[in-house]
């Protein structure tokens, strides 16, 4: 039960944090190309879904230059990116963090008692 309870509290904290983050970056952001805000926001979410938000970025990456083939771009800087981008790093962070983790958590523990 305090474990469950301590899961809870920690999700809505991180996710609380990633929405504060996203709500200070629309609120500073000042035009079509804000470079600074954009960035500051990209910097946040790769710290708070780190690692696996180098896997974002790989995949932003990957579709950037594959559109560049066809002769198509990613969407110019604007609000509406910013927040995509934003829920690609929020996805990312907590499958990593409330997904795949407690399972490798559960799985080591499974493992060492097997071991024992």
């Amino acid at each position: 039960m305090v474990r469950k309870t301590i899961g809870i509290v920690v999700r809505v904290i991180w996710l609380g944090v990633c929405v504060a983050a996203l709500l200070q970056a629309h609120k500073e952001y000042q035009g079509t190309s804000d470079w600074k805000t954009e960035e500051g926001l990209l910097f946040e979410m790769m710290a708070l879904s780190f690692p696996s938000s180098w896997l974002v970025v790989g995949g932003v990456i990957a579709v950037g230059i594959t559109l560049g083939f066809f002769g198509l771009a990613l969407p110019s800087s604007s609000r509406t990116e910013m927040t995509a981008t934003w829920l690609l790093f929020v996805l990312a962070g907590y499958v990593q963090w409330f997904v795949v983790v407690p399972k490798a958590l559960l799985w080591r523990e499974k493992y060492r008692r097997e071991q024992s």
